[in-house]
């Protein structure tokens, strides 16, 4: 597992809109920040982001690009080691040869991350019924075991955006649970 964990001084990134582009200006981090800016590529798209089961306001999300209907988002949060995000996506399996995805980069500075969507670690858990998507969000712990999933037919450009969007650097990979609507959950480092 690669390492995201940085040290506590260092610097951290605000999020700043200039067109269709999020800009990151460097700041002093406070110690346990894991980022300022989530930045997250969907194929087909978020429905809503939860931060400690509390559901994230529509004016701190940011829609940068939308291409055939997939989606790229920045999200002005500020996120501690230790915190929980849930991301309910969805994709139409009948578009596109079936092509989904879902790439995450929680940004502290330019190129430095604090999280990234990868399979390796055992903090990315999803949960595929609605019956128990409540509970998924509202508790931490909750089906944290139910391992997120490789993307079979990964949406060939949802790599390209992340590096465009998040930075060159981000090396995570896309994830998404057994169905095509599905929770995914980030238990923070």
């Amino acid at each position: 597992m690669k390492s995201y964990i940085f040290p506590a001084i260092m610097l951290a990134s605000c999020c700043v809109l200039a067109g269709d582009h999020a800009t990151i200006q460097a700041q002093p981090a406070p110690s346990g920040v894991r980022a300022h800016q989530v930045i997250t590529v969907t194929d087909d798209f978020v429905v809503e982001l939860y931060h400690n089961g509390a559901r994230v306001l529509d004016a701190k999300r940011k829609l940068l690009l939308e291409r055939f209907g997939a989606t790229v988002e920045s999200t002005a949060v500020q996120v501690q080691r230790g915190d929980w995000l849930v991301f309910h996506v969805v994709n139409n399996r009948l578009r596109w040869g079936g092509a989904y995805y879902f790439g995450v980069a929680g940004v502290i500075a330019p190129g430095e991350y604090g999280f990234v969507s990868e399979l390796d670690s055992g903090v990315w858990s999803v949960c595929d019924s609605p019956a128990s998507a409540g509970q998924f969000i509202a508790q931490k712990d909750f089906m944290s075991n139910n391992r997120a999933a490789p993307v079979q037919r990964p949406w060939h450009e949802g790599t390209g955006l992340m590096k465009r969007y998040a930075g060159a650097a981000w090396d995570g990979v896309p994830i998404w649970g057994r169905e095509r609507s599905t929770w995914i959950k980030i238990l923070v480092p």
